[in-house]
């Protein structure tokens, strides 16, 4: 009996808080300051969404902002690097023609290989101009008076003194080192 009654109090109480439940939502529904606090409440959360929507929109402004300018700032470096670059580049290219070991001076050509230089000093066209700057040189040294005359009469050797023949002799090196010197610096 007494889960009996237990059970129809059970009941009953669901059934009274049913009632009251539907009555507190009708009252919602149309009671006045209950509709107020709903819009209240409804207006604060748009205004919430849109200070979140305007304080993103900042953010945002303020990232592109941020981004632009170390874009910025990079590609300004990175021009400033370019010209750098191609600075040193112009630099080393105007001597390029000099440091390469398959370039003729003489003849100002440049070859891919060593074996394609050897044969170039073996042409007719490289001897002939190498003759002509060898002819120029002696030419040069003889009006500096660096060098003797072709032409000079030869006087006899016993009569010349010992000073005079090593005196001559050393002059003959001197230019003998000279022209090799010019000659290895053209490759030959």
């Amino acid at each position: 009996m007494e889960k009996e009654n237990k059970k129809i109090t059970d009941e009953a109480k669901k059934e009274f808080n049913e009632s009251v439940r539907s009555l507190v939502l009708h009252i919602k529904k149309k009671d006045p300051r209950c509709i107020a606090q709903k819009e209240k409440q409804k207006q604060l959360e748009e205004e919430r969404l849109a200070a979140e929507k305007r304080r993103k929109e900042e953010q945002r402004r303020k990232r592109a902002e941020e981004i632009e300018r170390i874009t910025k700032q990079e590609q300004d470096m990175i021009a400033e690097h370019e010209e750098r670059l191609d600075g040193l580049l112009n630099e080393f290219s105007d001597s390029e023609e000099e440091a390469d070991p398959f370039y003729c001076p003489l003849c100002k050509k440049l070859f891919k290989s060593d074996k394609m230089m050897k044969q170039h000093e073996k042409s007719k066209k490289h001897k002939e101009k190498l003759a002509e700057l060898q002819g120029e040189f002696a030419e040069e040294l003889q009006a500096a008076g660096l060098a003797p005359k072709t032409e000079e009469p030869v006087e006899d050797d016993a009569l010349r003194s010992t000073k005079e023949k090593r005196k001559r002799k050393t002059e003959d090196n001197n230019i003998f080192l000279r022209m090799k010197k010019i000659l290895t610096m053209f490759h030959i």
